[in-house]
């Protein structure tokens, strides 16, 4: 069969706009719905398992004739190609060819590298198509959300890259460039308030006062007839300023509105979870780990804290984002929890030394690198004892986010539980495990153990879905918010049922005193919560921004602890900041409220404010000892890849 591989004059692919083939010619080739789907699929997420996609791809059918589906695809492309591979296929992977040029995977390592012009310069070829244009996906519904989420995803590269464009233009008074950047972004998208302030901004810059408020006119118009709301704050302040004829200066932090109920930030009614409850009363009678998972903000977190709460004396393990490139980060982190709590377990001295690999505060003389399988295993057991002194007592164990554990957290912890299962433990003490974890988001490695432990009964599996109109009505009356009802048929056509973006919703109408009024004309389009997210974070003073950027690059090793340290802020100030994030459900504690909102927090960061600060946590890291691999990963991100390459991991 014929490669591209290292053939940069070969076919080239493009998923931007209306997905077609090119050959080495230059003739364009139209490609299938589902060829296109693929393609794009394998750009953004990587090698993936063939029997994921093909599954994606035509939910409803048998396996067989999935298999079978997916071989006459494959074909049909590399005829489109004159028999030219484009995707590597094995029994059990799907992958690009390498050296298939590929925009919107180009988009994306672009993005990855901070490489605002280059992604600006694919936005440009693909005109103003997003990914995969005019392409509708109503026969495969969880494709759909893929879809959508991925479209969200590439529009946020691209405002990155225009907002970091237009902020050097504007930096080195090169205004026609910063111009051009503005007018191709409110092209796209006419209702940016961020788009508009620029524009504005760059009127007055040039003493063009007049073209500056008359822009102002058209972009609060835009707002009201599109969005049905009206400017924010800090646009207004420039406003003011501009009609006074004074210097253009940063605009004091928002005044904070109103507080949002109660039972808004958190409803007071479990609605339309009936029937997963009545499963999970069941794999905790069996004594099974139960798996829960679903779309992101479908309500996973909620229904198992609430289940585990019931059953007595409890605890939340968690997974973080950027746990999968530190081996056992996500068991170290456990682990620092259960001791936190249980302060008078004594754990015994094998115990503690064996653990010192990953937790090198319990002191102690280092063991030697572990270099045979007996090694291997009496880690393995210390890491069982462990759990079962720290574990004693507790009814339910519940981890969240199972999808960012990494490899070698995930092959210990099921070892761990299959042990503990079969040991002398007292079954109707034991405390019982729940894991979840967002649906088609786990790596292979989880993946497998999950489908193994769910084969032998050890474990069983539930799905959890949307709200019907009739459950998003049972909620709505629980939230006892005045005008809400009003609203209910309305958001669960918007929002497809999911609680989280109703939620979200509801804020915006109450934030923008929609509550009471009619529906409005326009919202971002349906499923879409990230915009409103995006809205919801413009209202945070620079400093509360600063803060939640820090924690969303810190990841799993972000302390309250290191806003003083990296931000240089006072005590006073770090408590307004995170008081602030903590008020808009931004953060909780030292966490994120939510997955969602992390990612809206970390797609916020420009790459020159992203270099810095990974800079500064480096330095700041370095002192307190982290881990070699995260000491890497931020000196690598804040370009300096000379002393990422300098620091050595020490082996287990």
């Amino acid at each position: 069969m014929t490669s591209v591989e290292g053939d940069q004059d070969g076919w080239a692919a493009r998923v931007l706009g209306l997905a077609h083939l090119e050959s080495p010619e230059g003739r364009q080739v139209r490609l299938e719905r589902r060829a296109a789907v693929m393609l794009a699929y394998l750009g953004l997420e990587g090698p993936s398992s063939k029997l994921v996609v093909a599954s994606l791809l035509w939910p409803d059918s048998p396996p067989t004739t999935i298999r079978a589906n997916m071989r006459q695809l494959l074909r049909r492309l590399r005829l489109l190609c004159d028999g030219v591979e484009l995707v590597e296929a094995t029994s059990e992977r799907l992958a690009l060819v390498p050296g298939l040029r590929l925009d919107v995977a180009q988009l994306k390592a672009a993005a990855g590298a901070h490489a605002h012009a280059q992604v600006l310069e694919i936005a440009r070829s693909a005109g103003s198509g997003s990914l995969l244009s005019g392409l509708e996906l109503e026969d495969c519904d969880e494709l759909s959300r893929w879809l959508d989420g991925a479209r969200t995803a590439v529009e946020g590269w691209v405002r990155a890259a225009r907002q970091q464009g237009v902020t050097q233009a504007m930096a080195r008074g090169d205004w026609n460039t910063a111009s051009a950047l503005v007018h191709a972004w409110l092209q796209q998208e006419p209702e940016s308030e961020q788009a508009g302030r620029h524009l504005i901004q760059l009127h007055y810059l040039q003493g063009d006062r007049d073209a500056a408020l008359a822009a102002f006119e058209r972009l609060r118009a835009t707002l009201s007839r599109e969005l049905d709301v009206d400017p924010m704050p800090e646009t207004l302040a420039l406003v003011r300023q501009i009609e006074k004829g004074t210097g253009v200066r940063t605009p004091p932090p928002a005044a904070p509105g109103a507080p949002l109920p109660l039972s808004v930030r958190r409803p007071p009614v479990l609605a339309g979870r009936e029937a997963a409850w009545r499963e999970l009363e069941e794999g905790f009678a069996a004594s099974q780990l139960v798996f829960i998972n679903g779309e992101p903000g479908v309500g996973k977190s909620r229904l198992v804290e609430e289940f585990a709460a019931s059953k007595g004396r409890w605890v939340k393990l968690e997974g973080r984002f950027g746990d999968q490139a530190i081996p056992f980060a996500s068991q170290a982190r456990a682990f620092r929890l259960h001791m936190a709590h249980r302060p008078e377990v004594i754990l015994p001295d094998w115990v503690r030394t064996e653990l010192s690999r990953i937790l090198p505060e319990l002191g102690g003389e280092r063991p030697p690198p572990m270099a045979s399988e007996a090694d291997e295993l009496r880690f393995y057991d210390a890491n069982v004892e462990a759990m079962r002194l720290l574990m004693t007592g507790y009814r339910v164990v519940v981890t969240d986010d199972v999808q960012y554990w990494d490899s070698a957290s995930s092959k210990v912890f099921t070892y761990a539980f299959e042990r503990l299962l079969d040991s002398s433990m007292d079954a109707a003490h034991a405390p019982r495990f729940i894991d979840c974890y967002r649906r088609g988001e786990l790596p292979p490695y989880s993946e497998n153990s999950v489908r193994q432990l769910v084969d032998t009964g050890r474990a069983r599996l539930i799905e959890l879905g949307p709200l019907s109109e009739e459950q998003v009505r049972q909620l709505l009356t629980g939230l006892e918010l005045p005008g809400a009802e009003a609203h209910a048929d309305a958001l669960a056509r918007y929002t497809g049922g999911n609680p989280l973006y109703i939620l979200e919703t509801l804020k915006h109408l109450i934030e923008t005193e929609g509550l009471h009024k009619d529906w409005p004309h326009r919202l971002p389009p349906p499923g879409r919560v990230g915009p409103l997210l995006q809205r919801r974070l413009e209202r945070l003073s620079p400093r509360a921004l600063q803060c939640a950027q820090l924690a969303a690059l810190a990841g799993p090793f972000f302390r309250t602890s290191l806003v003083s340290e990296v931000l240089e802020l006072s005590a006073t100030e770090r408590l307004a900041a995170l008081a602030e994030l903590e008020a808009a459900q931004v953060l909780v504690g030292e966490r994120f409220s939510h997955d969602l909102v992390e990612e809206a927090i970390r797609a916020s960061v420009s790459p020159i404010a992203a270099r810095e600060l990974h800079a500064r946590l480096a330095a700041v890291l370095e002192r307190s000892q982290a881990p070699a691999q995260i000491l890497s990963h931020h000196w690598r991100e804040a370009g300096e890849l000379e002393r990422a390459r300098s620091i050595q991991p020490r082996p287990l």
